[in-house]
């Protein structure tokens, strides 16, 4: 089930396409559940002194360990306000958990059959237990404690060399903020990937300690082992053929582990360490701090404390084992509360069925008596990703699979109002087509016509923000070539398109917009993203059919790799500055991502947005246009112009992170794609951003006293983008100064 074996320090090599050569490192975007979800608690008092707000550029950047050494209160952004999160009651009582020995699920018939009924009551009543007997000794249990305070205690620079990507809970941070209103954990964490095995990034597992690595692996070996045990066990319990459960984990089964920090919190009675959430696994373990408390689980709406057996594991049971039991298993509520005056440590590891598994429940649990009661369903953590950022258990959603907008048109379906802008204002229909600037790029390379052309790049670049590139070295034919492998891809049977689903809480992979709020509105899109650049790719994103799909993306990410380089260099030459500058802060690590759209036919395209208005991210963006349907509109001057179509044309445009280079003076435009009743409409972007361990700043020469510096120095600008994007802000404004 889950199988592993001794790593390697280095970084491990995956499939790639592109001729071997020097790997680097690992950087695609993993996307992986986040293993809690929001639920209600009790009253709390208010704070006699009020707390201090933080700004979002410092939850940002500051740990919580970082908070506490410089002192003060609690931000406002971590105290609970009203009863909806539950500040902790003083007065929770302590309870024995269940206890349950594991070596008397071995032995002898009549023990066993004692202990499988202590399991059944167990889960069924507590949804949890503290296992004993377990097969690790707790001399080893200690070092699994102390590599975990080892790397806590590292200084924060090493500890930030394994900071988690955008839009990404794989690494070292603490909660990724959504909105204003979003009450944030009293926590840091490193979270890591550890099944299945070709899945891991070890960008994010520490060296430090040195035998940090070694003892995950080991630790997470004995639990594989472990979870087999239990797996049957609650077969057994059931009166069912052992491997049901197993079964339906399958054989990529996934293994998540979660380091926990919890540093001493000066309003324990406002703050909580880890919110009220059930977990989107099928089971999870915690090993828990030994001597400080701080885990609470809800029964019978009454909150109750788990008291610390050192030697001991907390397991619980997760959604998915649940819905597998037919509800027979309880799926509990729990938090973490702080302390004022210890710091506390845990390791949480999440086993969760694989994604292309689809669970339900088990056949011989649903009767008239115990009439069926969850829907079959697939990759789970996605809709319990979606429901967890609405405050909701995804265990009680209706809805668990949301369908593509194909779907919708192909079904005849009502348009639905979360697709409606609600100002009632997709777009101007009528608004002029304009000529974008055209470059011809082999006279950006030519001595005896650069001048001229790098003027006319300058030019547009700071004020169009984009320009349609001609001469860039594929031809016509090649570009057709990439354009029927998209439309091909959207126009396979749904079945196979879900084949490569993207996973949860992340991007890449297929499927259309993440729902983050029920406020939220929607683009008329499906999309499938691909990470191209690192060369360590997600082959199970990349589509098998068409079958020339693989080939022609890869020829086609080597060529657009050369024209970038060619396009940051006539940047930095159109500002008589060194040609390598844009580059230099490009990096070595550089990441491009590629994004297929599919617009279907829509309605009503006076009302909906194929996407909405938005900035890139990017340092540049190309997009390869559909041939014959326009769709792209670009805003200047505070008006909106369609795009036109040159058909052997990429259309490129800079984003936030090259006007923050340029201290503003390329600029990174405002644009939409809007929706056609008659015709679909496909397109392809693909984005080119810095390295995430590069830090960017405006270039030095273009800061003086004529030109101010305009924005910060940022690292890892991404991940300030989404969390602004998500609240409809352009997130450049974050990084003014």
């Amino acid at each position: 089930m889950l199988r592993h074996e001794h790593i390697p320090r280095d970084n491990i090599n995956q499939d790639s396409f592109i001729p071997p050569k020097k790997k680097k490192k690992k950087n695609s975007s993993s996307l992986i559940s986040c293993m809690y979800m929001a639920a209600s608690s009790r009253d709390m008092a208010e704070s006699p002194s009020p707390p201090n707000k933080a700004t979002k550029e410092e939850l940002l950047s500051k740990s919580v360990q970082e908070l506490v050494i410089n002192g003060g209160q609690p931000p406002d952004n971590y105290v609970y306000k009203n009863s909806t999160g539950g500040g902790p009651d003083v007065h929770t009582p302590l309870n024995e958990i269940p206890v349950i020995d594991l070596g008397n699920l071995k032995s002898s018939a009549t023990t066993e059959e004692e202990e499988l009924e202590k399991l059944r009551s167990a889960f069924s009543s507590w949804g949890c237990f503290q296992a004993i007997n377990h097969g690790m000794t707790s001399s080893f249990l200690d070092k699994v404690h102390e590599v975990t305070k080892q790397f806590f205690s590292l200084p924060m620079d090493e500890k930030r060399e394994y900071s988690r990507e955008a839009n990404n809970i794989e690494g070292y941070g603490n909660d990724i903020i959504f909105s204003d209103h979003q009450i944030l954990d009293w926590t840091d964490r490193l979270i890591l990937m550890v099944s299945p095995e070709d899945q891991r990034k070890f960008t994010f597992w520490p060296n430090n300690p040195t035998d940090f690595r070694d003892i995950l692996l080991k630790y997470t070996m004995e639990l594989s082992l472990i979870t087999e045990v239990i797996l049957k066990a609650m077969a057994k319990s059931l009166n069912l053929e052992d491997n049901c459960f197993l079964e339906q984990m399958g054989e990529r089964s996934k293994m998540l582990t979660r380091f926990n920090l919890y540093p001493p919190c000066p309003r324990p009675d406002l703050v909580l360490g880890l919110k009220p959430h059930a977990d989107g696994s099928a089971i999870t373990f915690v090993l828990q701090d030994k001597e400080v408390e701080g885990l609470q689980f809800l029964k019978d709406n009454q909150w109750i404390r788990v008291p610390v057996i050192p030697q001991a594991l907390l397991i619980n049971i997760g959604d998915q084992a649940e819905i597998m039991s037919n509800g027979i298993f309880k799926s509990p509520v729990h938090r973490v509360v702080t302390n004022s005056e210890r710091e506390r440590i845990s390791v949480a590891v999440f086993c969760s069925p694989d994604s292309d598994i689809e669970i339900e429940p088990i056949g011989r649990l649903v009767n008239d008596s115990r009439p069926r009661l969850y829907k079959k369903v697939k990759n789970y953590t996605d809709t319990y990703f979606q429901y967890y950022q609405q405050g909701k258990r995804a265990i009680d959603a209706t809805p668990m699979v949301q369908k593509s907008v194909q779907e919708l048109v192909l079904n005849g379906d009502e348009l639905p109002e979360k697709y409606i802008r609600k100002d009632r204002e997709g777009g101007d229909l009528d608004v002029p087509l304009v000529e974008i600037p055209v470059v011809n790029l082999g006279l950006l390379l030519s001595l005896s016509t650069s001048k001229e052309e790098l003027q006319k790049l300058r030019s547009a670049l700071s004020t169009w923000g984009c320009f349609q590139v001609i001469n860039h070295g594929m031809t016509p034919s090649f570009l057709d070539e990439v354009r029927d492998v998209t439309k091909q891809f959207f126009a396979l049977p749904m079945k196979e398109k879900r084949k490569y689903s993207r996973e949860a809480d992340g991007i890449e992979g297929y499927g259309n917009d993440m729902i983050l709020s029920e406020k939220q509105i929607l683009d008329w899109t499906d999309r499938l993203y691909i990470t191209l650049n690192p060369e360590q790719r997600r082959l199970k994103f990349w589509p098998e059919n068409p079958k020339a799909f693989r080939d022609i993306l890869n020829d086609y990410t080597i060529k657009l790799s050369m024209v970038t380089e060619v396009i940051l260099t006539a940047m930095a030459r159109s500002l008589d500055l060194e040609d390598n500058c844009f580059l230099d802060k490009y990096g070595k690590e550089a990441t491009m991502t590629a994004r297929f759209n599919y617009y279907p036919k829509c309605p009503r395209p006076d009302l909906v947005l194929g996407v909405k208005e938005h900035a890139d991210a990017s340092a540049i963006t190309f997009l390869l246009q559909d041939k014959e349907v326009e769709g792209l509109q670009f805003q200047k001057d505070n008006q909106w112009f369609k795009v036109p179509i040159i058909p052997e044309a990429l259309l490129i445009n800079v984003g936030d992170q090259a006007e923050i280079m340029s201290n503003g003076i390329f600029k990174s435009p405002v644009h939409k794609v809007m929706t056609n009743s008659e015709r679909e409409r496909i397109s392809l972007a693909v984005f080119c951003l810095p390295g995430l361990n590069e830090e960017i700043g405006p270039i030095d020469r273009l800061v003086d006293e004529s030109r101010p510096r305009l924005y910060k120095n940022v690292k890892n600008y991404v991940g300030i983008y989404f969390e602004y994007y998500q609240q409809g802000k352009r997130p450049i404004e974050a990084v003014k100064i």
